[in-house]
């Protein structure tokens, strides 16, 4: 097999012609030879360079409205003859077929299709055959033929034409024909996805080039970020806009994206008349201030005193627009990231002073996406839809009652601690203002009572002012022993919030009625590992 195979003949059909135009005409001084279809060919003329229709090849036009117009003999023949074979070379010469060295074609938009509200009738006829087929034959083939199957994948192709006078080594052949079953694969994937029901268990991922980060988790860890394609990435973080600061890490993207989620969610659990905002402050994933107001200022200040020392560092989410007022706030405080729905022309001069400090516009997080939540352990993945949606039941069970007050404060509160890791513990409360802030929180503890006496108390403790008799109490699972009841009436808690399913309910909720404390079953567990 020779190492060096010259370009004699390209066989060109392409949906977007982009940057097309130079090639053809390199190949048009190298005295290549192409085949070609409908526009493209059509195009290919107007620059003044011989094309020849592969109807003129195979004998037959293109047919059923476009569907086929490459499928035949004398296109895949060409294609698929191995060079070094002597009778797929006579059975070339029998049926004079030429020898095709060069296949430059693209895909149908079938995602983009998909995206754009089309049709499932235009969505089907955005299916291509003839061009993934052509793509996997040359691919195939890559001993003696170069595929180019996107229009990223021109401009090296060109440089390629331009250093070598149109000869290719192996080498190079194989890393075109691994783009070409990337684009393929993807594809596939894409298609699946769309043909597949919801509650298949049959998992495809399509995502974009990765784009390579400084490091993982840590330093010695290399790490790379992948978009998914299509539907999945519609209205999530990974489709935020970034408009100033240094290049994202690992830990950046984990934290952000837990700082969007929890501030969207929180969003939409408050009930509270009129405007409302939304503000997530998120330190190692963990929530460790949010609140939501009716103005941007009571909310910032809010989450900002849920641990203002934890906050240094962390990333801050907003559901409204961060104008000029917002971004001065910032500028003695020291954060990574901060994410809104917009930003101000005057908030963005504030904020390109402090040049590290990365701003992201996305929307508000919707209440339910829909998606699945992807994690690995040793050897494969773990897939489970994601925990969205407020919880519906909110059960009485003690002889204390739950006042309307308090009722929307719990609401507000099971989405707070969702968000925290388990065991968690949330203690949540309402301003002066009405507004709702998370006042104490306890995470990460391999038992919840811990993760109140240690933590959440101790950080509620520290703001001055604030009722814990009027204030809220919430456990991500079931209290297993009435120990964490008998704890949180030590110090004053009054409402307490929890899903309820341990064989010990009755003993806690005895152990409320004693106390003197209302505690409402949501029926849901909300662990975060």
């Amino acid at each position: 097999m020779a190492e060096r195979k010259k370009i004699r003949t390209a066989l060109i059909s392409v949906f977007h012609k982009e940057n097309l135009d130079g090639i053809v005409m390199a190949l048009n001084e190298l005295g290549v030879r192409i085949f070609s279809t409908g526009g493209t060919q059509q195009f290919i003329a107007s620059l003044g360079v011989p094309v020849e229709a592969v109807e003129g090849l195979t004998g037959y036009p293109s047919i059923l409205g476009g569907r086929v117009k490459t499928l035949h003999p004398k296109v895949f023949g060409g294609i698929l003859a191995r060079r070094e074979v002597g009778e797929d070379l006579d059975q070339l010469a029998t049926y004079d077929i030429p020898e095709i060295d060069l296949v430059i074609v693209d895909l149908y938009p079938f995602e983009a299709t998909v995206a754009s509200g089309a049709s499932p009738s235009e969505i089907v006829e955005k299916i291509d055959i003839g061009g993934i087929s052509l793509i996997r034959a040359a691919a195939k083939n890559f001993s003696d033929v170069v595929v180019v199957a996107s229009s990223g994948e021109y401009l090296p192709f060109l440089e390629m034409l331009r250093i070598d006078g149109g000869a290719t080594t192996e080498e190079q052949r194989k890393w075109f024909a691994t783009r070409a079953f990337a684009v393929t694969s993807r594809y596939d994937a894409a298609i699946f996805s769309w043909f597949s029901p919801a509650d298949s268990h049959d998992l495809r991922l399509t995502a974009g080039d990765g784009q390579l980060l400084r490091y993982g988790e840590n330093p010695h860890q290399r790490a790379a970020f992948y978009r998914l394609q299509g539907s999945a990435a519609k209205g999530t973080l990974a489709g935020a806009e970034v408009l100033q600061g240094k290049e994202l890490s690992y830990n950046n993207l984990l934290d952000a994206d837990a700082a969007w989620k929890s501030a969207g969610d929180a969003y939409h659990a408050a009930a509270l008349p009129g405007e409302k905002v939304a503000v997530a402050v998120v330190k190692h994933l963990n929530p460790c201030g949010l609140a939501v107001a009716s103005t941007t200022a009571e909310a910032l200040e809010l989450a900002w005193a849920g641990d203002p020392v934890s906050a240094y560092g962390g990333i801050v989410c907003f559901t409204s627009t961060v104008d000029a007022h917002t971004a001065a706030w910032f500028e003695k405080r020291f954060i990574e990231i901060l994410i809104a729905p917009a930003f101000t022309p005057e908030a963005r001069e504030i904020l390109a002073r402090k040049k590290n400090l990365r701003l992201l516009v996305a929307g508000i997080k919707p209440a339910v996406t829909g998606e699945q939540v992807i994690r690995s352990v040793s050897g494969g993945l773990l897939v489970q839809d994601e925990d969205e949606g407020g919880d519906t039941r909110f059960d009485v069970v003690t002889t204390t009652r739950f006042d309307e007050g308090q009722m929307a404060l719990a609401r507000f509160g099971v989405m707070a601690c969702k968000h925290l890791k388990s065991n968690a513990i949330a203690l949540v409360s309402r301003s002066s203002g009405g507004a709702f802030w998370l006042t104490g929180a306890g995470m990460g503890q391999p038992n919840r009572l811990d993760s109140l006496r240690q933590l959440t108390i101790p950080r509620f403790r520290l703001k001055e002012g604030v009722s814990i008799e009027e204030s809220v109490l919430i456990s991500d699972a079931f209290f297993p022993f009435r120990d964490s009841v008998e704890a949180a009436a030590e110090f004053g808690i009054r409402y307490m919030v929890q899903p309820g399913g341990s064989i010990r309910d009755q003993e806690v909720i005895e152990a409320c009625n004693e106390a003197g404390i209302a505690m409402l079953f949501t029926g849901r567990r909300h662990f975060r590992h």
